[in-house]
């Protein structure tokens, strides 16, 4: 039985998302997760759900891309700007992180649009 290795959401962020054909998609910009069945304490356990990829690293998108009316609006303009060519991609897309590299391997050529990111009315 090998080691399982342990690694932080952190350890994620700006890696290189590729696809089968060695097509880059981007960048790993955040990790996006989802509650479980599963009951730790008093909250539910989360998994990883999925990732945000963009062409560059640019930072947190402190929630402006989930909610159209987040913040005032210079800020809220300025960073959809920033995010405007990020996509979603399923964590089920994942097929393989080499960590050694910084590499996250991917199934498929296409991200989901973050509609409230691309939305720059």
């Amino acid at each position: 039985m090998s080691a399982i290795s342990a690694y932080r959401i952190g350890d994620l962020l700006g890696r290189d998302v590729v696809t089968v054909g060695g097509r880059r998609l981007g960048v790993v910009k955040d990790v996006r997760l989802a509650p479980t069945a599963a009951i730790a304490g008093l909250r539910a356990e989360l998994i990883v759900a999925g990732l945000v990829v963009g062409n560059r690293y640019t930072g947190a998108m402190l929630g402006y891309d989930r909610q159209p009316g987040q913040g005032p609006w210079l800020v809220r303009k300025t960073v959809r700007w920033l995010h405007r060519d990020s996509g979603y991609l399923p964590w089920s897309a994942v097929r393989e992180i080499d960590w050694a590299n910084g590499v996250v391997h991917v199934s498929t050529d296409q991200l989901e649009r973050l509609s409230h990111v691309r939305d720059l009315r």
